[in-house]
C-alpha cells in the first residue's frame, strides 16, 4: 500500500496539482476505501465462480480493516472530526 500512496503522491505531483494535507488525504482515502467496498459488493453479486468468490471475500476483509483503521486515524485526529462530517457519516454508514 505504501507503494501505491508513493506512486500516487508522485503522480500528483507530477501533474503539478496542490499537495493535499494530512487531513484532507485521510479524507480521501476513506472515501476510496467506501467506493472500492460498494464496487466489490456489485461484483460479489455477479460472479458465479467459487475460487473468485473466496478471493473476493478476502479483498473485503482487507477493505474493511483498512476502513475501521483510517476511520480511527480520523477519529483521533482532532482537525478532521471537528472540521468534517464525513467520520461521522461514515462511522453510520459501514460500522453500525
Amino acid at each position: 500500500m505504501a507503494m501505491i500512496n508513493e506512486w500516487a503522491r508522485r503522480f500528483r505531483h507530477h501533474r503539478q496539482e496542490p499537495e493535499r494535507s494530512p487531513q484532507e488525504q485521510l479524507i480521501e482515502d476513506i472515501r476510496e476505501v467506501r467506493r472500492q467496498m460498494e464496487g466489490l459488493q456489485t461484483y460479489f453479486s455477479l460472479e458465479t465462480n467459487e475460487d473468485l468468490l473466496d478471493a473476493a471475500i478476502y479483498q473485503r476483509e482487507a477493505l474493511e480493516a483498512r476502513y475501521r483503521y483510517l476511520l480511527r486515524q480520523a477519529k483521533e485526529s482532532s482537525a478532521v472530526a471537528a472540521g468534517t462530517p464525513i467520520v461521522a457519516e461514515e462511522r453510520e454508514r459501514w460500522i453500525n
